[in-house]
């Protein structure tokens, strides 16, 4: 397996390239959602120098005294429309778990700060607004996992466990699941299952789709969840982590050759270390592998008609192979966990599928 390892490295060679004299990384008009991934990446690949250059340079120039993470494009720039406005705090999640990962807290720990100002208390989740704060703001779930995760990293594991419930909450009101997935909530709203005709994508997915879909969804509540299980022991986590990923276990093989897909392939790799079943390691595969085919000569990752986000996806894409690799490189003697075995959704301790000798060809 030390071709996921191979093409990891190949990437991060990419985005060391990408780093300047000073520390500051890639294209500066870009500034955040150029670098947001950065730290990690380099962390991930053993580049560590390179990481805390950056970091060191994010604190002298891009950390304000909030705790927000910046510059961002100005509004009307050429690159104002790149990312969502509702997007505007994953990029910080990113940074707030890169810059932890290596020791670097203050960034983290004040960026998570200025993060809890995104919280809704009510709810448990985080509003995807810059500057809304009510009952119809939308939270969407790839932005409140990102904020769950900084929160896991950055210790406030009672924030990460209210993200855990907001996730049941939207698992629990699915109108058509596992053939659909819906993502986004409002308080006043509940589910919002009447999708925007102009921003479809952003509102559900369908996992028989031949066109682009946010596949990334069931992957990163699925790794949150299955990192939240692994943080607290509590087993309705890893439950409604593999709830999740059930969307992904039959998808489509169009939305498992989108780059999309590299959170689910994280998702599977955390899964398959946790539970030892083998359907997990054959995704994690199967996500690596179309990672590979897709990366290009020269080692980054881009999107046809979208060369200017490269190191967004390249960073990205570094990480989640780093996370395959550890997972699938070296075999697990056994399925285990700090906790013992396997825990059922109601906190009932179960068996291990592979101590029971079902890990292989196990719950397929």
């Amino acid at each position: 397996m030390k071709r996921f390892r191979e093409a990891r490295d190949r990437g991060c060679a990419h985005l060391l390239s990408q780093q300047h004299a000073d520390g500051s990384f890639g294209n500066p008009v870009l500034g955040a959602i150029e670098y947001y991934k950065v730290p990690a990446a380099f962390q991930a690949c053993g580049h560590t120098n390179a990481a805390n250059r950056l970091c060191a340079w994010i604190r002298r120039h891009g950390m304000t005294a909030a705790g927000d993470f910046g510059p961002r494009p100005r509004p009307g720039s050429e690159y104002a429309d790149l990312h969502a406005e509702y997007a505007y705090i994953y990029y910080n999640s990113w940074v707030i778990i890169g810059a932890h990962r290596l020791g670097q807290f203050d960034l983290s720990q004040h960026g998570m700060d200025f993060l809890l100002d995104f919280q809704d208390a009510e709810s448990g989740g985080f509003y995807s607004s810059p500057s809304r704060r009510d009952a119809h703001t939308k939270q969407d779930l790839w932005v409140v996992s990102g904020a769950g995760q900084a929160a896991l990293y950055t210790g406030r594991l009672d924030i990460a466990r209210g993200v855990g419930r907001w996730m049941q909450t939207l698992m629990a009101a699915q109108p058509n699941y596992p053939q659909q997935l819906y993502s986004v909530y409002s308080r006043a709203e509940g589910l919002h299952t009447n999708p925007d005709p102009a921003d479809e994508i952003r509102y559900v997915m369908s996992r028989d789709a031949e066109r682009d879909q946010f596949f990334f969804h069931p992957g990163i509540a699925g790794g949150f969840l299955a990192r939240l299980y692994q943080a607290t022991g509590e087993g309705q986590w890893l439950a409604l982590a593999k709830e999740y990923m059930r969307f992904a276990e039959g998808a489509s093989d169009y939305l498992f050759r989108l780059l999309r897909a590299g959170k689910v392939g994280w998702a599977a790799s955390v899964l398959y270390t946790l539970t030892g079943e083998s359907k997990y390691r054959e995704m994690a595969v199967r996500v690596g592998d179309n990672l590979i085919a897709a990366q290009a000569e020269a080692g980054y990752w881009s999107l046809p008609g979208s060369e200017v986000l490269k190191n967004d996806i390249t960073a990205e894409m570094v990480v989640w192979l780093d996370e395959i690799t550890q997972a699938v490189e070296h075999e697990p003697p056994s399925a285990w966990s700090p906790y013992g075995p396997p825990v059922a959704a109601e906190g009932r301790h179960v068996p291990s599928p592979v101590a029971t000798g079902e890990g292989e060809g196990g719950g397929q």
